[in-house]
């Protein structure tokens, strides 16, 4: 089976997954060396000590069965559905529920972030879920003040997707995609954030808007990016979820996933969907539970 977009698509076509089994009462079947493994692994779950113990584990923490051979299937009457589909599955539980349960599943992924120890199940060894946050901050880390920009363009279609979601729940239409140095003082600075670093993680398609936040003579000089030897998605996550202020993009799956991590580990200060309110100033147009509400998008 082939997945469907980029890793946070991925993710979510992997949580909608947990989510058909749970609204439906049947098993999640995993099978052994399949793409939602890998993905995984890459990021969470690295494989320590016994193999039997870890899958034990695993299979504990998720509720998911792992299949090793086809033939343990003949008990079961399969369902197999598309990628594309899982990341478009609504659920019909009701929002608590829904963004309960959706909660539930990140607290648990993050519960198992991959630190540096263990193996994919290839037997490659795993990168650090903090890499980004050390390359930076060093030993500080933990204790590091940070605001975190996600950039992303998404293509040729993202203006489209931002327009569907601004009808859900008004937002401005290109302005988390254009970035422009207006937008991200207005949020910054009331939260005193422009004295510190302002990390700024990327799809490389939209250099027009960070040129701009650079060139900008309040917020360029506090604008840094991770080194490139430290880069990596599992990173750029992590430097997402536990920033101080996060500015992303909600036509972004990714950004959903970070907002949606921030929520369920209870931080706070997440901005995805802002507007102009009658006086023209910005102001956030939809709470940070939008990003759970199954009207605004498809992740």
């Amino acid at each position: 089976v082939e997945t469907y977009g980029r890793i946070g698509n991925n993710l979510m076509e992997f949580i909608h997954a947990l989510q058909y089994s749970r609204d439906n009462d049947i098993q999640l079947g995993i099978k052994y060396g399949s793409w939602s493994l890998r993905l995984l692994l890459r990021m969470f779950f690295s494989i320590t000590g016994e193999a039997d113990q870890w899958k034990e584990h695993f299979e504990r923490a998720l509720c998911i069965k792992i299949i090793h051979k086809t033939t343990e299937l003949k008990e079961y009457d399969v369902i197999r559905l598309d990628t594309k589909d899982l990341l478009s599955y609504k659920s019909n539980e009701s929002f608590v529920e829904y963004a309960s349960f959706q909660q539930q599943v990140l607290r648990t992924l993050f519960q198992n972030y991959n630190t540096g120890e263990g193996t994919t199940l290839a037997g490659f060894g795993t990168e650090s879920m903090c890499k980004g946050i050390d390359a930076l901050f060093g030993s500080d880390g933990a204790s590091a003040i940070y605001s975190v920009i996600h950039m992303r363009r998404l293509e040729f279609v993202g203006y489209t997707i931002l327009d569907a979601v601004s009808k859900h729940t008004g937002c401005d239409p290109r302005a988390a995609i254009e970035m422009r140095p207006e937008y991200i003082r207005n949020i910054l600075k009331p939260l005193h954030m422009l004295d510190y670093p302002i990390v700024v993680i990327s799809d490389d398609q939209n250099i027009e808007a960070v040129q701009r936040l650079m060139d900008d003579p309040e917020i360029g000089p506090q604008i840094v990016f991770v080194p490139e030897e430290a880069v990596w998605i599992g990173g750029d996550m992590t430097l997402g979820v536990l920033s101080n202020v996060f500015i992303g993009n909600p036509a972004s799956s990714f950004s959903g996933f970070i907002a949606k991590s921030r929520l369920a580990l209870g931080k706070g200060h997440t901005y995805l969907f802002r507007a102009r309110d009658n006086e023209g100033k910005w102001q956030t147009s939809c709470g940070d539970s939008c990003v759970f509400d199954k009207r605004v998008n498809h992740f």
